[in-house]
């Protein structure tokens, strides 16, 4: 994965001189993310309802082919969702676990487009950096702020790697999407013998608007 995110990195950097036009633009909407617990092939999962808002850039790569582009962009995200601890012998949780925290999302992502007419279709897919930034957590022994770190007592690791799927429909510059989100790290900072993991997914809807000359 880091070495996925790293080679994405190098081709914008590679590709970005030759550009014939980087397109900037701003994003906004709701979400709902869940925390999602894997034992074997058991899954749980917690929901919240959450939001984002985004600056973004899309960058042609027309030297490879005339409808592929790189998509990446700087997000303000809300997000959390519900797990259990204190699993006991038998796989059963012993509490639930509310949390809500905010983070900065940096995804990047190759796109393809299909025109017709004014409408423009485009899929994307690519990896996703996350870095937590504060929050609240709500359990039998805790209701305040959430801290972040790989040592026991911690609530969630800090920085978090995912991979996104999405779908675009632009027209006149203004556009809808929808972009789901799984991340592939481990979320929980401490985790005792037998707990199950736990990661963060999530599904964004947004509208936002595109600054074409």
């Amino acid at each position: 994965m880091k070495r996925t995110i790293a080679g994405l990195i190098l081709l914008c950097l590679s590709v970005l001189p030759a550009a014939a036009q980087v397109t900037f633009g701003v994003r906004t909407g709701g979400s709902f993310s869940t925390l999602v617990e894997k034992e074997g092939t058991t899954y749980k999962a917690g929901g919240r309802i959450g939001y984002s808002v985004a600056g973004l850039a899309e960058i042609p790569l027309r030297g490879i082919h005339r409808r592929l582009s790189l998509r990446t962009e700087a997000a303000f995200v809300s997000q959390g969702g519900s797990f259990y601890t204190g699993w006991d012998a038998e796989g059963e949780g012993g509490y639930n676990n509310k949390c809500g925290y905010y983070s900065l999302r940096l995804p990047v992502a190759v796109a393809y487009t299909f025109p017709f007419h004014d409408v423009h279709i485009s899929v994307s897919a690519g990896p996703a950096v996350d870095f937590a930034l504060f929050g609240n957590m709500r359990n039998k022994d805790k209701n305040g702020s959430m801290s972040f770190g790989r040592s026991e007592g911690k609530d969630l690791k800090p920085v978090d790697l995912g991979v996104g799927v999405g779908l675009t429909v632009e027209y006149l510059q203004c556009f809808f999407s929808v972009v789901t989100n799984g991340g592939v790290t481990d979320r929980k900072a401490f985790k005792p013998a037998g707990e199950p993991s736990v990661y963060q997914n999530n599904v964004t809807f947004s509208l936002g608007y595109y600054f074409r000359k």
